[in-house]
């Protein structure tokens, strides 16, 4: 067959149906951060809707911040179960690093999100209005991140594909 050798790890890869589940996590990362923003910022454009789709920004925002989490234990653990070639690894690099700061960045914003929900519904209108600026702020934040990331990420993967 070919003359090169095969490396094989011995990395435990979390897979799901026989796939990496980093990218599949990150899917659930790049969907839930940016409509959990669009949805705190209509929220704190329009207060009223604090009490009947805070409760989704919240749960989007949550989510969005555990599959951040867990996209990110995904892609250590891909990373030490493929090898990497000294030349590609500063792209693998920038990517955790854009990857650890959306994590970062995530949980403030759903921390902010559910604030922002709790003062709402216990009728503390102004309390709520503050948190829900600052989390549709964090959120936008959080959207630009996550932007980077998955530039990032993409490009690590398919740069050579298109360019």
């Amino acid at each position: 067959m070919d003359d090169v050798p095969r490396v094989h790890h011995t990395a435990a890869v979390l897979t799901v149906l026989g796939v990496p589940a980093h990218p599949l996590l990150v899917h659930a990362v790049v969907v839930l951060l940016p409509l959990a923003t669009a949805g705190s910022v209509a929220v704190a454009v329009r207060p009223s809707w604090a009490r009947p789709y805070g409760p989704l920004v919240a749960l989007a925002a949550l989510g969005g911040a555990v599959s951040a989490v867990l996209a990110r234990l995904a892609g250590q653990q891909l990373e030490e179960a493929i090898e990497i070639t000294p030349g590609f690894q500063p792209v693998i690099d920038e990517h955790e690093r854009l990857g650890t700061l959306t994590v970062l960045v995530a949980w403030p914003f759903a921390l902010l999100a559910v604030a922002a929900v709790g003062l709402a519904w216990r009728r503390r209108e102004r309390a709520a209005r503050v948190a829900g600026v600052l989390a549709a702020l964090a959120g936008l934040v959080a959207l630009v991140v996550v932007s980077l990331a998955g530039h990032s990420g993409a490009a690590a993967v398919w740069g050579d594909v298109v360019g």
